[in-house]
């Protein structure tokens, strides 16, 4: 059995009103700050900064679906690329029926990269993968998308390449959906991140958003700086606009553009099709980001009801981190400018860490879990415990269930015992020489 200990370890927290830093409580009295804000400020930076040190999030690897075409050089670059940017390694995500092939361009068209991948062979899955879930882009379009451009439908040989590719993601969507793992979805991708939430596309004028020459690896094994760019206005108070800065706190306010469609919207700020939550009747999805020059790109069909600069990028309003974005983050270096290598590789680096995060969360689940399945006898000294009662019947419901069950077991059993660390109140008996309690209560004295 895990010990309180071991939950820590693994970035387990329990904290409630009467425990939290700067706050007391009396008899009949609710609970009050002690402390100025910019003191609880002080003493939270400082309680974080030791639970930090103590239990330090692993760095996980960055999961690509992977983008099956008739070479492997589409996902060369992407594995290659995201490597170089963020000095993680990676992992494939595949369809059961693929094997990946990952192969330098160069070795089959003169003048651009021939080599390996650094880091040597990703490590392939058959499903999930571990932390951030990353969807690239390609050459086809979603079927919704309005009016379809013939360039970009995909037939022959391909199709059944494809349609491997489209069952494969829009499955690890709806499990990143259903676990709250992070995603992110990359120009081609981020539509298809779109349509997991019911959103569509909307084609774009020629000659405005897509780009002569697409980005690709040199000799020298950098980025050809030969994709065209456009300015951006990045949406303030967003995720997106959190992440994306260069060194000196500023967000570029020019991006690499190559893409025909942009998510449709039914009214300017409304994602069509996308899901509305809360009282308030609120989109799950938010624009984080648009074209900078207003009428561009035209739309092919061009409404009233459009906003006159496209989305460029959208993100959740609520729950772990998604975004979808229209430009190629990974695809800067060399003779770029240093703020927009900085911006974009501060962006993708962002989005990995919340993928540490989801990590970490999973990790105590599977140890918390195991201490209350119900299909082993409680520990003597927890037979009274209310909140493992509570855990350890929620537990027997998610049997045979996905991990979701689990992971409300434990914020329930948290929610319960977090009512009796506090400080400032009597201890029950039968939790006196409960170690996991014990520790609790030592950390809400911080």
């Amino acid at each position: 059995m895990s010990t309180g200990a071991d939950i820590l370890h693994h970035g387990g927290i329990v904290a409630g009103p009467y425990g939290t830093p700067g706050y007391t409580h009396g008899k009949g009295v609710s609970p009050g700050p002690l402390r100025s804000a910019e003191g609880r400020k002080a003493k939270s930076l400082e309680v974080s900064a030791k639970l930090t040190a103590a239990n330090p999030i692993k760095r996980q690897p960055i999961t690509i679906t992977h983008r099956e075409d008739e070479y492997g050089s589409g996902a060369f670059w992407d594995h290659y690329t995201t490597r170089s940017t963020t000095g993680r390694a990676t992992e494939i995500s595949r369809h059961p029926e693929v094997t990946p092939t990952l192969e330098a361009p160069g070795m089959k068209k003169q003048g651009k990269f021939k080599g390996d991948l650094p880091g040597g062979s990703p490590s392939s899955r058959i499903g999930g993968g571990k932390g951030l879930l990353m969807i690239t882009g390609g050459n086809y379009g979603l079927d919704s998308e309005a009016p379809r451009n013939p360039s970009h439908v995909v037939s022959g040989s391909a199709s059944e390449r494809h349609g491997r590719r489209v069952a494969h993601e829009k499955d690890q969507l709806k499990q990143a959906q259903q676990t709250g793992r992070p995603v992110l979805g990359i120009c081609g991708g981020s539509w298809r991140v779109l349509e997991s939430y019911g959103g569509s596309t909307l084609g774009v004028q020629p000659k405005t958003h897509q780009t002569k020459k697409m980005p690709y690896l040199t000799t020298k094994g950098v980025v050809a700086k030969v994709a065209k760019e456009h300015s951006l206005e990045v949406t303030p108070h967003t995720m997106l606009s959190s992440a994306f800065k260069d060194d000196a706190g500023h967000t570029p306010d020019q991006v690499n553009t190559a893409h025909w469609a942009v998510a449709e919207e039914s009214r300017p700020g409304r994602l069509k099709g996308t899901p509305m939550l809360g009282p308030e009747h609120k989109p799950l999805l938010t624009v984080s980001a648009r074209g900078g020059t207003s009428g561009d790109p035209p739309y092919i069909n061009r409404t009233s009801k459009q906003h006159a600069q496209s989305v460029e990028a959208f993100e959740t309003r609520h729950g772990a981190p998604t975004m979808g974005i229209q430009w190629h983050p990974e695809a800067y270096g060399g003779d770029f400018p240093a703020s927009h290598i900085q911006a974009n590789k501060r962006l993708l680096n962002w989005m990995a860490q919340a993928g540490d995060a989801y990590e970490a969360r999973r990790d105590m689940t599977t140890h918390f879990s195991a201490a209350v399945d119900p299909r082993r006898s409680a520990p003597a000294s927890l037979v009274g415990n209310r909140a493992f009662a509570v855990a350890r019947k929620n537990a027997q419901k998610s049997l045979g269930r996905d991990e979701a069950g689990a992971i409300e077991a434990h914020h329930d059993a948290a929610s319960e015992l977090s009512r009796w660390v506090g400080t400032k109140r009597l201890q029950p008996v039968y939790l006196a020489k409960n170690k996991a309690f014990q520790i609790a209560r030592s950390n809400a004295k911080l």
